[in-house]
């Protein structure tokens, strides 16, 4: 039976039960049920190219023999038979092929093959994801058909146009916007449309990357609510009556108009990086508490908050997760052909922070890959919520890449890049991720110059000017974002000449994309003391 038939029916329990039902398994079940895919997985992986390879022609006949013949894998070790389409080469059938950027890769782009099975599985994990948003207590939920799904993310090919795909047929949405559009629309524009939509007739659903919903949230507030003979015909009677009585508040007792006083939100569902420090600033905009989201091209959707929202949960039936830890990833900064050592989901520790490994269920073409995808293991059980298996914060991206709010991705190959085209005087230069005081994430550029630009004196300004056109004669899209955000995504300073050069020379080269927190602070320290 579909959702659509189950809410018909008003069967509620075996709604929560079907989709949410995974959050009542012992840490001992979710294994099992780990295990058992996997086997189904190795099974599919030992009858194709693809998987003979990466499995060294062996078919592994427990997950601790899987983990000790496959290697640890990369988008490197898929290019060939991927970027290609070669079907023929996977443990299953592609239904739809999903695209992302591949940041300092050999193609600007990376494909990932979904399966029938995973995206019936995604199809699982979305519908979820709107129980829980929904869903203030557990067992209980306020998705009803016909809710108007405001959808404020990229379409197909993108992970995120996968929504509205996997929906049909399963239950009535209406998506604000139309998701059936035939032109490409940017992210700005979907989200302009879709509130426009959501003026007339009222949102019940809103999923958007944290920091658009920020921005979003704040352009609202400076606007004022306008009415109009016109635009009354056009909106539903209940939305004319929270446009009216906003509209007196704010003229006759001066009060700011806040989202939550024009929609009355079920639920409010964002992802991306940094969204953690952004929930209670969403909450007091829209007067619901968000619900966190994660997901990746490879991977599809892989972990939601319940209906607490204090920690995501992984999904059981989607991926084989192992985990890195922290101190495993230390040891290969310094023997880059150091092996790390993986924990599985019932090997972790509360307050340690780990890299995910996974490995695609129901057909997928991943084996022990890693996206870089960092996360806090916050608990390793919740008690208070019945939840007897880990719970996750997601962190950000490895510290080789550089993820400003989910849309721009920067590695040291992407800086060196921009360095070389702009002819700009540069000597030395390294990259941290820092947050405004709104919480808004920005890429901070620290730049040495060379000798003769530091007798000109040359402004960090122009500097700054002079690396963001190019950033942007790049990758135009992502780098204009500052609509989207409201934030400059880079801020650069010069400092003064030898400050990197000196650290180097005592301690060896920094890690040029987010070095080390004393790393920074020595090189700062350094120039501090100089000037005193």
């Amino acid at each position: 039976m579909t959702l659509n038939d189950l809410l018909k029916q008003k069967k509620h329990k075996e709604i929560w039960q079907k989709y949410c039902g995974f959050i009542d398994l012992s840490l001992q079940e979710y294994m099992r049920i780990q295990t058992r895919l996997l086997m189904e997985q190795i099974e599919l992986m030992s009858e194709c190219e693809l998987g003979q390879r990466l499995m060294r022609n062996r078919k592994p006949a427990s997950i601790e023999e899987f983990r000790q013949i496959v290697p640890l894998t990369t988008y490197c070790d898929y290019e060939d038979i991927l970027l290609k389409k070669q079907a023929s080469a996977l443990p299953a059938e592609p239904v739809v092929w999903i695209e992302t950027t591949w940041e300092g890769g050999k193609s600007p782009v990376k494909l990932a093959p979904y399966s029938e099975g995973m995206l019936r599985a995604h199809r699982a994990t979305v519908i979820a994801t709107m129980l829980f948003a929904t869903s203030k207590r557990k067992g209980s939920f306020a998705l009803r058909r016909f809710d108007r799904f405001m959808h404020g993310m990229a379409p197909l090919p993108y992970l995120t146009g996968l929504i509205p795909y996997v929906l049909d047929g399963e239950v009535d949405v209406e998506f604000l916007p139309e998701s059936d559009t035939k032109e490409p629309v940017s992210i700005s524009r979907r989200n302009s449309l879709g509130m426009n939509q959501a003026m007339r007739h009222g949102i019940d659903l809103f999923f958007g990357i944290g920091n658009v919903l920020m921005n979003i949230s704040e352009q609202f507030v400076k606007e004022p609510v306008r009415l109009s003979l016109r635009s009354m015909f056009q909106n539903s009677c209940g939305m004319n009556y929270r446009l009216s009585k906003a509209w007196l508040r704010k003229r006759i007792f001066k009060k700011t108009i806040f989202p939550k006083d024009i929609w009355d939100l079920k639920g409010l569902i964002h992802a991306g990086t940094d969204t953690f420090f952004l929930k209670e600033k969403l909450e007091n905009f829209w007067g619901v508490e968000p619900l966190e989201v994660f997901g990746g091209t490879e991977p599809s959707c892989i972990a939601a908050e319940t209906w607490s929202k204090n920690g995501l949960v992984m999904f059981p039936d989607v991926c084989l997760y192992e985990f890195i830890p922290e101190s495993e990833l230390v040891k290969c900064e310094s023997n880059p052909l150091y092996v790390p050592k993986t924990s599985l989901m019932d090997e972790l520790n509360a307050g340690v922070t780990y890299e995910l490994v996974f490995t695609c269920f129901r057909g997928g073409a991943f084996l022990r890959y890693r996206a870089g995808y960092m996360f806090l293991c916050v608990s390793t059980e919740n008690v208070r919520d019945g939840v007897m298996f880990p719970q996750f914060r997601y962190l950000n991206r490895l510290t080789s890449v550089i993820d400003v709010a989910g849309f721009v991705r920067v590695t040291e190959q992407t800086i060196e890049q921009v360095v070389e085209l702009s002819k700009l005087p540069l000597a030395n230069w390294f990259a941290v991720k820092e947050f405004t005081v709104e919480s808004r994430p920005y890429m901070h550029l620290f730049v040495e110059l060379d000798e003769e630009a530091y007798m000109q004196d040359i402004d960090a300004d122009v500097i700054q000017d002079q690396l963001i056109l190019y950033f942007r004669y790049l990758d135009l899209d992502e780098w204009d974002i500052e609509s989207l955000f409201g934030v400059d995504p880079l801020v650069t300073t010069v400092l003064p000449r030898g400050s990197i050069s000196a650290y180097e020379s005592a301690n060896g080269q920094i890690q040029r994309i987010n070095p080390i927190a004393p790393a920074v602070a020595e090189i700062l320290n350094g120039i501090s003391s100089s000037l005193e």
